[in-house]
């Protein structure tokens, strides 16, 4: 089946949406006693899961209703997907003995629905009909502020303070490897959307 067909599948789509504003309100709570604690100016820097995961569910839901989309939105919210929902993975089962020792169960089910979050970075990026390189400085520039702000303003969730360094040099990394792999995917992508046999 051809990747294209996904976004074209209505049901399948309802279903993501569903299952994504779920994820998202559940994020939410998750960051609530960080948010209520922070100055209303960082919130956007915050729920960093929950922002991605609610993004995608509002552009499939303008999709499937009016077929319409933002091609540099979509590339975002898909670099978002794929850093954040990478990040929590790679950090939780690299730093388990921490995370693990808080709450295993909920850890378990954070990992998976994790991984399933970066997964669905390939539904924005089959919404864009015109790719252009410009967006990646876009993204580097919001990226980066993001990481600015959870490492010096202090935005980011719970992390073992003995590996702060580590982790803080882990997510300035991903920042050019997402935008970078979102980029060429998305390229890719296109390139089959305009090469394909009639």
């Amino acid at each position: 089946m051809r990747l294209r067909c996904i976004v074209e599948n209505t049901p399948l789509l309802i279903a993501v949406i569903i299952i994504n504003i779920a994820g998202s309100l559940v994020g939410l709570f998750y960051y609530w006693d960080q948010l209520v604690s922070a100055s209303p100016f960082v919130w956007i820097f915050i729920p960093d899961c929950p922002l991605y995961t609610m993004l995608v569910a509002v552009i499939l839901a303008v999709y499937v209703s009016t077929k319409r989309s933002s091609d540099l939105i979509n590339f975002i919210t898909a670099v978002g997907l794929a850093k954040y929902g990478t990040w929590t993975v790679v950090i939780v089962l690299g730093l388990s003995t921490f995370y693990f020792s808080v709450d295993s169960g909920l850890y378990t089910v954070l990992v998976l629905l994790h991984v399933a979050m970066a997964a669905e970075f390939i539904l924005p990026l089959l919404l864009i009909r015109q790719l252009k390189y410009r967006w990646t400085a876009i993204a580097l520039v919001w990226f980066l502020a993001n990481d600015v702000a959870d490492y010096f303003l202090g935005t980011h969730p719970l992390v073992p303070t003995s590996e702060i360094s580590l982790i803080a040099a882990f997510t300035f990394l991903l920042t050019p490897l997402f935008v970078a792999i979102a980029y060429f995917t998305a390229r890719f992508l296109n390139n089959s959307k305009t090469h394909k046999s009639p």
